[in-house]
């Protein structure tokens, strides 16, 4: 009988632990479980977290491990983030709170009671949200390269991953989330990367340089970057590669023949003459069905667009760059590259954060190759 009882346990537990668990149920699960533990009904919160997992076909573990926000660590927190909260709805203000030691004892006790239960709905809702979104967020990214369907983007991160394991600790944390991040690789995994030099305008750590020479060790690859730390750190991480990484302005970098040049972040810092000029050059620079892919904010997505250019800013800021970003519209793009003999295709996508890009793809027709160059064209203001 106890045998019998003891195998159920296991099944129950195995199964328990192998639920199925999608960005949805997940930010579901943690966010009813944050909420069930700050609302005050302790001695409830897991019988009540057991049930509402139950009634909602939600991941049961992760349910009742969200309830573990209140403990003793942070529960003098959450009591007092509650009352303050009860009496800003209340009243309109925070009050000066000192855990139910005020004069006026009863009547001041059943109002800070009441601010607390109405306050601890609040702020379960508010930490329920915050960390719903990163549950949802951390299973989505998990599923992207974990899944079946991305064995390409997989391999070469893990390669990538693996080229910055001799970094220092901060930057192998950026390499690392930057991959996890940023859907600008899972695009690139999915394009035709070419054979022959592969360059890099503004290269940072030359992680595209080791997402490119994935496969094929030999491959010559050319960066620069303005950021003396970076470059650094990619020529540590590049040792074992045939790369060629140095502090410059893309402006001024002499472009050997190149078989794919990357242009990913950098554009949106050069003045409008100097971006089609560039663009220009590494046309120029391609060898017979080279591709030039680089990267703009999209224009055209309203809200989107304007979030995008206000985290720009925001980086621009930070940097001490001084000047504005600068995103010219597509059409200008296209003018001068077509005007270049290319063949141009457009990826609109949004990043896993609130970003709105098009990545644009240019290959050098071997048709048109003996086509004279038409006059770069003027700007738009």
């Amino acid at each position: 009988m106890i045998r019998k009882l003891q195998t159920r346990a296991r099944q129950f537990a195995t199964a328990v632990l192998q639920e199925r668990l999608d960005p949805g149920r997940a930010a579901a699960a943690v966010f009813l479980g944050i909420f069930i533990g700050i609302v005050p009904i302790y001695g409830l919160q897991t019988l009540v977290a057991l049930g509402v997992a139950l009634l909602f076909r939600l991941n049961k573990p992760l349910t009742l491990a969200s309830t573990f926000i209140n403990n003793p660590l942070l529960q003098p927190a959450i009591v007092v983030s509650s009352v303050e909260l009860g009496y800003f709805f209340r009243s309109g203000s925070f009050r000066p709170f000192h855990l139910f030691t005020r004069t006026g004892a009863h009547i001041q006790i059943k109002e800070d009671l009441l601010a607390w239960a109405i306050g601890s709905v609040a702020l379960g809702i508010l930490v329920g949200g915050v960390g719903a979104t990163i549950a949802a967020v951390v299973v989505r990214l998990h599923r992207h390269l974990t899944s079946p369907g991305h064995p390409e983007l997989r391999d070469r991160v893990r390669f990538v991953n693996g080229m910055f394991a001799q970094c220092a600790q901060a930057d192998r944390g950026f390499v690392r989330w930057k991959l996890r991040l940023d859907r600008i690789f899972g695009l690139l995994a999915a394009e035709d990367l070419g054979s022959g030099t592969v360059v890099d305008l503004g290269c940072g750590y030359g992680m595209a340089l080791a997402f490119a020479a994935f496969g094929d060790n030999s491959r010559r690859l050319v960066g620069c970057d303005l950021d003396a730390h970076r470059i650094a750190a990619a020529r540590q991480a590049l040792s074992a590669l045939n790369a060629d990484v140095s502090v410059a302005d893309v402006r001024h970098l002499e472009l050997p023949p190149a078989g794919l040049i990357l242009i990913l972040d950098v554009l949106q810092y050069l003045p409008a003459d100097e971006q089609l000029a560039l663009l220009q050059r590494c046309c120029a620079a391609l060898t017979p069905q080279g591709t030039l892919i680089f990267r703009v904010h999209d224009r055209e997505r309203g809200l989107w667009s304007r979030i995008t250019m206000a985290f720009d800013r925001l980086i621009f800021a930070c940097g001490h760059a001084g000047v504005r970003p600068l995103m010219l519209p597509t059409a200008e793009y296209h003018r001068v590259l077509e005007n270049a003999g290319m063949r141009v295709e457009e990826r609109p996508f949004r990043n896993r954060l609130p970003l709105a890009h098009i990545l644009f793809v240019a290959r050098k027709s071997v048709a048109k190759q003996s086509v004279t160059q038409k006059p770069l064209p003027e700007a738009a203001p």
